[in-house]
């Protein structure tokens, strides 16, 4: 056994699929690992962890954990959909990554986890316990943990701690610290967001029921059980970057509700990028959780950015059975394509140009190879301006040539 650095193309582009057979990884004791721009998806543990079973010194940088799962076997109870990391010495630390729609039969549907845990600019969604607790993340009571610009949303605990649920045993470990992040809008029958307490300083807790810790003292907004506080997120997406996150929504609680320090210029202090490798903060204060609101376009993910930057193009498709968004890919300032099954086949091409100097207007090209029913949304990032181009299904793509798009020119 020995140390191993891994690293992949990007999450949207290197893919680790374990198949539903068994585990991904397993990092022994005294090993060093790091796993970076890659996706894991579809490992099935029989005991714990379905992709990854830490008991070394795991870094998991820019990396996207989805669909794997973990059930009750000869080697454990089911613990950690995605990641078990735990024993004397280890420790886990992830940045930049989203935690997503992994399940656990016993606790922690995305993660659970000992010893030292660190947490940075991660998104942990759509995570389910399916018998036990800790729908997104479960800390055992020996945990020492960091989360900073962290958001936990959408998870399912069938018993416990719907977001979080922290172990907490008399004169073992401390609680976990837990800054500028977000905690809402996840489900269990106690603790929907979060049980068993938190060392907390600007966050926001959707419900705050059965969570000592949160507190407007500590410039926490944290809602009940009969009021609770809405962060208003968007669906899980690719909002740019190379790992799906969930945006911040216009008057969402969370924006410029963070440290008003500089960021990173000390301990509870934000980031000084986001998950997506923007800059913070955006406006007068960071926003809270992972992903900073900002009027500019950011590339990679579903979306592209082009005439240099400032029109935001997406695309979503739809068949009889199904729909999505489809994966952007750039191709020089002005141009790029999206693919929707398979990143071999090219579905869709857009060019933005600038024809400001011909007819006072920016141009909208685009063509496709498909019959599929394609919604192409083109955005100018500084009007706020949206244009929707619509093919229907089982209609061949017609070519758009509109040069009247945009009278947005300065």
């Amino acid at each position: 056994q020995g140390d191993l650095v891994l690293i992949g193309e990007g999450a949207d582009r290197t893919i680790i699929d374990g198949g539903g057979v068994d585990g991904i990884f397993f990092v022994p004791s005294n090993v060093t690992a790091q796993i970076q721009d890659v996706t894991l998806r579809n490992g099935r543990s029989p005991g714990a962890g379905g992709a990854i079973r830490n008991n070394g010194d795991l870094t998991l940088v820019r990396t996207l954990l989805t669909g794997n799962s973990s059930v009750a076997g000869t080697a454990g109870t089911g613990q950690g959909g995605a990641i078990v990391s735990s024993g004397l010495g280890s420790s886990l630390t992830i940045t930049d990554s989203t935690i997503a729609n992994n399940t656990a039969q016993g606790s922690g549907g995305g993660i659970a986890a000992g010893a030292d845990v660190s947490l940075t600019n991660v998104t942990v969604a759509g995570n389910r316990s399916t018998a036990a607790l800790g729908g997104g993340l479960y800390f055992f009571s020996d945990i020492h943990g960091t989360l900073t610009n962290v958001t936990v949303a959408g998870n399912t605990a069938a018993v416990k701690g719907g977001g979080i649920l922290v172990e907490t045993a008399l004169f073992i470990g401390v609680l976990p610290r837990v800054s500028n992040s977000i905690i809402a809008s996840n489900t269990a029958p106690i603790g929907p967001d979060c049980a068993g307490g938190l060392e907390s300083s600007y966050n926001l807790v959707g419900n705050g029921a059965d969570l000592p810790g949160p507190a407007a003292a500590n410039h926490d907004k944290v809602g009940t059980s009969a009021s609770p506080l809405d962060a208003k997120l968007g669906s899980l997406a690719g909002n740019g970057g190379s790992t799906p996150t969930l945006a911040l929504l216009a008057g969402s609680p969370a924006i410029d509700a963070g440290n008003p320090a500089s960021p990173d210029s000390g301990a509870g202090t934000c980031e000084a990028t986001d998950q997506r490798g923007i800059r913070r903060p955006g406006g007068a204060v960071c926003d809270l959780g992972a992903v900073e609101t900002t009027a500019a376009c950011v590339a990679g993910g579903n979306t592209l950015c082009l005439s240099n930057g400032r029109f935001k193009v997406t695309a979503n498709w739809q068949i009889s059975n199904g729909s999505g968004a489809a994966t952007a890919v750039t191709l020089t300032g002005d141009s790029g394509y999206f693919w929707f099954f398979d990143p071999g086949n090219v579905e869709v091409t857009v060019k933005v140009l600038n024809g400001c100097g011909i007819n006072s207007r920016y141009w909208v090209f685009a063509a496709g190879l498909t019959n599929v029913r394609v919604d192409l949304t083109v955005t100018d990032t500084q009007t706020g301006q949206v244009k929707t181009y619509t093919n229907p299904l089982n209609r061949t793509y017609r070519t758009i040539t509109d040069t009247d798009a945009f009278a947005t020119c300065p």
